[in-house]
């Protein structure tokens, strides 16, 4: 068995990750070894294959992205330096070849299978026998734990599971047999810079109508041929332009000129040459620049010149528009669109950045926890548009105290965070925390109106009061809290004090955990009615906790706790498949088919993975999409132009959205009817004194005629008393639920209701 000898300088390790801002993550491992061995290289079922790639050679041509795949979260190359693979068996397939072997990363290992075609053959220059092999294997990251976990903006966000892995490899027979230069074949050469320009009259017509950019360069860059299409694409005259420059590495933008010269060098001197591809920036006479991908070709054909200079082809396209979206998602993704401040996905990956890079901090790093006072009364009092104003004003107010290397976020709603870098002490912080306070109270001066507000904060340090992005969030949160508590407009900082009066917090959110890991919630249903002929339309979900040493803790005290810790994420996830599959089998069970409604929270509408899970729970429980409907209350619409988007994804999906609490104050006409809204559910502080309350009844009346002359339909909760249900139904048809009718009820209970209902029912008919 021979042992074929890499030619590392024309070879390449690559890697691929489909990525959020910029299509794909693209790197290569610089440094790698391989070692390949067979007894006929034109048949590699007889060889055997050994990879090893450096991880510290890893290169994305970014340096944050690089240190990130480097770190723990990825390949972690300090402890895991290498990535290998050994090939186990290999057989033919129908494009080339299947080998499989043992791949390790992370000291962890698992089959993979490389599809691998045959590049070609051709003589190098020294006369030896060069065989050119392409290889391509799809990973699934997670199972390597390459979680990604930190979302850096630098980074990007990852899409998917799957990494692929590109290997292009040049291997020279050993003991070759040396031929003669002077016979070997040659890269298409030039002896002038004038191209044989004859054609037939269909290629012509071919040239002059393509919209993308067609160059013929030398390896020095200069232009041999510019395509029509120059004109379209630079916006400029050709003859002009020809006169001024005539050098395409001139033209590119010098941030990407030398990455773009180190390709071409290494491109030509290969032996065995695919499709080049590449991204850079034009730059234009204006000087402004587009962005173009180019797809890079060496000419072959001795026809078209006579000359001894390498010919290459460049056939670019525009792609500035596709940036531009790239660039806009991008800010969806990381900012506020109110505020134009990062968001909370944002913040936490920059305050992580932060933590990870304190090793031995000199400097003291701290976090503020903002929150506007009585912001509901302003939304109440002043309406939507005044209370948007207010958030603009305070997170312009708040980035004119803050210093520039300092970060500030909204979180959403009313609630803003900072990260203070590099402060001396305490005293500096407190300047910058009373110098905020100061700063909002100043009165705001629009539509007519003078109004002041006020704000309050929590402070923590790091490390003396967490020594993660979660705790110092989490203690600022807490210590907010408590200026809440004592009168609002201050700011108090975290100390032990607070840390032993949140005690019985954390205790209840490490239950919490544990409650979900070993499912010690249950679920109850209460009827929703149609008012006028008592008959039962549907159901909500409500999820209950019952602790094995404590009994029944409400939802009142747990369901706030996990909306703050994000631990509603995977609670949210069961109680929604637990109620589908509920509903699905009292339809099999042959009970009517009912609406199952559930509570969606905010929490969950921002996990980028909701649709998803939506989409697997609808297909694992076998539910029908149009008998489910989310629940989501109204406070969610105060950060419209991020939710909507999600709204409609679900929607598509089949399943009906309800607003829950209408009529508190976030929403407005405006809104509602522009949203892909089915239902409106009237706050139940409008219904308790509905039969004896002027403005209750006014108010519910309002919901009702609003809902009816944009199509929604309504349903009041907290229905309790008969004279609820008699003063709703002077208003016309709508549906009601509460205790009137029934309470939450376990599933048998439920069942039984079922029948009775129906009965009763039958009975009147």
């Amino acid at each position: 068995m021979g042992n074929m000898i890499v030619d590392y300088a024309h070879s390449i390790v690559g890697f691929k990750v489909k990525h959020m801002m910029v299509s794909n993550v693209k790197g290569q491992f610089i440094n790698f070894t391989a070692n390949v061995e067979a007894d006929d290289i034109e048949d590699l079922t007889t060889a055997s294959i050994v990879f090893q790639f450096q991880g510290s050679s890893i290169n994305t041509n970014n340096r944050e992205r690089d240190k990130h795949l480097k770190s723990v979260d990825f390949f972690d190359i300090e402890n895991h330096p290498t990535i290998d693979f050994i090939s186990t068996s290999i057989s033919k397939s129908e494009y080339g070849y299947d080998v499989t072997g043992n791949l390790t990363i992370k000291s962890i290992t698992k089959p993979v299978t490389f599809a691998v075609e045959f590049g070609g053959k051709a003589i190098s220059p020294r006369g030896v026998n060069v065989y050119g092999y392409r290889a391509e294997a799809i990973i699934n990251r997670e199972e390597f734990g390459l979680t990604w976990n930190t979302i850096l903006e630098t980074g990007g966000v990852l899409v998917g599971k799957e990494v692929e892995i590109l290997v292009e490899l040049e291997l020279n027979e050993p003991n070759g047999l040396t031929l003669n230069a002077a016979n070997l074949g040659h890269p298409t050469l030039i002896e002038d810079n004038n191209l044989d320009t004859n054609s037939d009259d269909i290629h012509q017509v071919i040239v002059e109508n393509l919209t993308d950019f067609v160059a013929v360069i030398d390896r020095n860059g200069t232009f041999q041929y510019i395509s029509p299409s120059f004109e379209k694409v630079l916006h400029n005259e050709l003859p002009q332009w020809e006169r001024e420059k005539n050098n395409l590495f001139e033209m590119i933008h010098q941030d990407d000129r030398d990455t773009i010269k180190n390709e071409i060098k290494t491109y030509s001197n290969r032996t065995i040459k695919n499709i080049l591809n590449s991204e850079f920036r034009l730059i234009l006479n204006e000087g402004f620049f587009i962005n173009v991908e180019a797809n890079i070709v060496s000419i072959n054909n001795h026809s078209l010149s006579h000359s001894d200079n390498e010919l290459l082809l460049f056939v670019m396209r525009d792609i500035s528009e596709r940036k531009d979206a790239e660039k806009a998602i991008y800010q969806l993704a990381f900012h506020d669109s109110l505020t134009s401040l990062p968001n909370r996905r944002s913040f936490m990956n920059k305050l992580l950045n932060e933590v990870m890079h304190r090793k031995s901090p000199v400097s003291k790093l701290s976090v503020l926890f903002i929150d506007i006072d009585n912001f509901k009364q302003i939304n109440d009092q002043w309406g939507h548009d005044v209370g948007d104003l207010t958030l603009q004003e305070t997170a312009k107010r708040i980035r004119s105290i803050i210093r520039p290397k300092d970060v500030a976020a909204r979180f959403g709603g009313d609630e803003f965070v900072v990260m203070i870098r590099d402060v001396q002490d305490e005293k500096e912080v407190i300047e910058i925390v009373e110098n905020i306070l100061g700063q909002i109270q100043k009165p705001i001066n629009k539509f007519g109106h003078a109004f002041s507000i006020a704000c309050s904060i929590g402070v923590a340090h790091y490390p003396d009061h967490g020594d993660s992005p979660e705790d110092l969030v989490k203690n600022a949160d807490t210590a907010l809290y408590y200026v809440k508590e004592r009168g609002k407009n201050d700011f108090m900082i975290f100390n032990k004090q607070l840390e032993h009066q949140s005690l019985e917090r954390r205790i209840l959110e490490s239950a919490l955990r544990q409650a979900i890991k070993e499912e010690q919630f249950y679920l109850e249903y209460q009827p929703k009615m149609d008012m006028s002929t008592n008959e039962i339309i549907g159901m909500e979900a409500l999820v209950r906790w019952e602790h094995p040493d404590l009994g029944i803790i409400p939802p009142l005290k747990f369901i706030p706790l996990a909306e703050e810790t994000g631990l509603i994420i995977p609670l949210g996830e069961w109680i929604l498949k637990e109620s589908c599959f509920q509903a699905f089998a009292w339809q099999n069970n042959d009970f009517p088919p009912l609406r199952l409604s559930v509570n969606i929270s905010v929490r969950q509408l921002e996990d980028p993975n909701f649709i998803d899970k939506v989409k697997s729970i609808v297909r694992e429980t076998g539910i029908d999409a149009k008998n489910l409907e989310f629940e989501i209350t109204e406070s969610v619409l105060a950060n419209v132009n991020s939710i909507a988007p999600i709204l409609k994804e679900i929607q598509k999906i089949g399943i009906s959205i309800s607003v829950d609490d209408f009529g508190t104050g976030y929403s407005s006409l405006s809104y509602i009817k522009d949203l892909p809204i089915d239902t409106l559910k009237i706050d139940q502080s409008f219904i308790k004194d509905i039969h004896e309350n002027r403005e209750s009844k006014e108010i519910a009346k309002a919901i009702i005629n609003l809902a009816n002359s944009i199509g929604l339909n309504v349903i009041a909760e907290g229905v309790e008393l008969k004279e609820h249900v008699d003063e709703l139904k002077k208003n016309g048809s709508i549906h009601g639920q509460g205790y009137y009718y029934s309470r939450p009820l376990k599933v048998s209970a439920f069942e039984e209701f079922l029948k009775t209902a129906h009965e009763a029912l039958l009975s009147v008919n």
